[in-house]
C-alpha cells in the first residue's frame, strides 16, 4: 500500500502564502514553533477533502475564535464586521479588501490529484443563491469587472452587491453567498451528504477532542460490534491493561448526550471512561477516529495533549500499525520533544514510511523541511532542535 498524498501545495490560505512539501509518508508529524502554520496545514487538508464545506469553514473559524455570528439577515458591504470574520481563512488576515487573493490547495499521490480553489467574490443581489447554483458554469477572474456565468457577462454593480465564496473542485462547483452560511450553524452535518468527499474520508481530531467523549458517539456507532472494537480496546490497554471492553451509552429518549464507558477487571461494573483521565480519553478519540478513517486521512492536532510521555511510544506504534492495516494516511502536529522521540522510534520499527516536517518562518513565508527516517534518527540521537 502507498500513502495517499506524496505532495501538498497550498497558497493563499492563512499563513501558507506559498507552501509546498514533497516526499510525504504514511505517517507524518508536523513540528515547529508557535505561529509557523502547523494547524493551518491540517486545516488546508480539511478544506480540500471536504470540498470547502461551509460547516468545516465555520468550524475552523469558531476554533480560532474568529466566530461568525448571526448573519442570517441581509449582508451588505457596509456590514464589514461579519465580512471581516470570513476573511480569516485567507492569507493577509486581518486585512480586508475587495481583491482578496484566492486559496489554492493541490495534493498529489502519483496517480491522482486533488485540487481546490476558493475565491471571495461580489455578486449582484438579484442573483439569489438558487439562481447562481443553477447557472454556474466557468468563472472569470473575480478581481476584474464582470462575472461570467454560463457564458453570460453580468456587470458588476456599485451597490446592492453581496459577498460570496466561489468554490471549485473535482466534486463541486458552486457559489455560496456568505449570508447563506447561517443555515450551516443549524444544519451542521448537512455537508456530509451534500458536499462531503465520500471517496476520501478525512477525520480531524482537535487538540481537545478526546476530552469530550460525547462528541464521538457517531464514530463509535460506525464500528460497534465490528472487528474494529478490538483495535480500540487494545489501544486503551496501553494505559490500563485491565480494560476488557468499551462502549457508548445514552443518546436515546430524554438523555441525548453520549458517554463512553469501560469494563475493567478492577471494577465490578462499567465505569465512565472519563474517570481514567485525559490521556485515556485522548487515546480513545484518536484510535476511534483512525479506524473510522479507513482508506482516507486522519488529522491529529497536538498529538501529545493529555498523554504522559511513557505511553506515547506505544501510541505511535498503534497508529503506524493501524495506518498500515487500514490504508490510512496520518498527519499530526506536535511541539513536544517526547512526542518526536517516540515518533522516531515507532517509525524505525514500522515497515511504513514516517516523516517529520519542521516548519519555520522567514518573513511572511512558511518554510517546510522534511526529515525522513534515517535523518530523523540523527535528529533524535543528537537532539537537534526541530520544534
Amino acid at each position: 500500500m502507498k500513502p495517499s498524498i506524496t505532495e501538498l501545495t497550498v497558497s493563499g490560505f492563512r499563513a501558507l502564502r506559498d507552501f509546498s512539501v514533497k516526499g510525504l509518508g504514511r505517517v507524518n508529524l508536523i513540528t515547529g514553533r508557535n505561529n509557523t502554520g502547523k494547524s493551518s496545514v491540517l486545516e488546508a487538508l480539511r478544506l480540500l477533502f471536504s470540498d470547502a464545506a461551509p460547516a468545516v469553514i465555520l468550524n475552523i473559524l469558531r476554533y480560532r475564535e474568529e466566530t461568525v455570528g448571526d448573519i442570517g439577515g441581509e449582508l451588505r458591504l457596509d456590514r464589514t464586521e461579519a465580512l471581516f470574520q470570513f476573511t480569516g481563512i485567507f492569507t493577509g488576515y486581518p486585512q480586508l479588501g475587495k481583491e482578496i487573493q484566492p486559496i489554492q490547495i493541490d495534493a498529489k499521490d502519483g496517480e491522482r490529484s486533488f485540487e481546490l480553489t476558493v475565491r471571495m467574490v461580489w455578486l449582484p443581489r438579484e442573483l439569489n443563491s438558487e439562481a447562481v447554483r443553477e447557472k454556474v458554469g466557468h468563472y472569470s477572474n473575480p478581481t476584474i469587472p464582470g462575472l461570467e456565468i454560463a457564458g453570460l457577462e453580468i456587470p458588476k454593480l456599485d451597490e446592492e452587491e453581496i459577498p460570496a465564496l466561489m468554490i471549485k473542485s473535482q466534486n463541486v462547483n458552486r457559489i455560496v453567498p456568505l449570508e447563506n452560511f447561517y443555515q450551516y450553524q443549524i444544519r451542521r452535518s448537512a455537508y456530509r451528504s451534500d458536499l462531503g468527499n465520500e471517496s476520501q474520508p478525512c477525520i480531524y481530531v482537535s487538540p481537545y477532542g478526546g476530552e469530550r467523549t460525547s462528541n464521538l458517539g457517531g464514530l463509535w456507532d460506525n464500528i460497534a460490534l465490528s472487528d474494529s472494537e478490538s483495535a480500540v480496546v487494545s489501544a486503551l490497554q496501553i494505559i490500563d491493561p485491565k480494560i476488557i471492553a468499551v462502549s457508548m451509552v445514552g443518546g436515546q429518549g430524554s438523555r441525548q448526550s453520549r458517554t463512553a464507558i469501560v469494563r475493567s477487571a478492577n471494577f465490578p461494573r462499567p465505569v465512565p471512561l472519563r474517570s481514567f483521565g485525559d490521556g485515556m480519553n485522548r487515546l480513545f478519540g484518536i484510535v476511534l477516529s483512525l479506524v473510522n478513517a479507513k482508506g482516507g486521512l486522519l488529522l491529529i492536532d497536538e498529538f501529545e495533549n493529555g498523554m504522559h510521555h511513557s505511553v506515547q511510544l506505544d501510541a505511535w506504534r498503534t497508529i503506524f500499525r493501524l495506518a498500515h492495516d487500514l490504508d490510512v494516511q496520518v498527519f499530526a502536529t506536535s511541539h513536544s520533544w517526547d512526542a518526536i522521540e517516540a515518533f522516531q522510534k515507532a517509525a524505525a520499527e514500522s515497515q511504513e514510511d514516517g516523516g517529520l516536517i519542521r516548519l519555520s518562518r522567514k518573513g511572511d513565508a512558511v518554510i517546510p523541511t522534511l526529515f525522513k527516517e534515517k535523518e530523523l534518527a540523527v535528529v533524535t540521537r543528537d537532539r537537534i532542535e526541530v520544534r
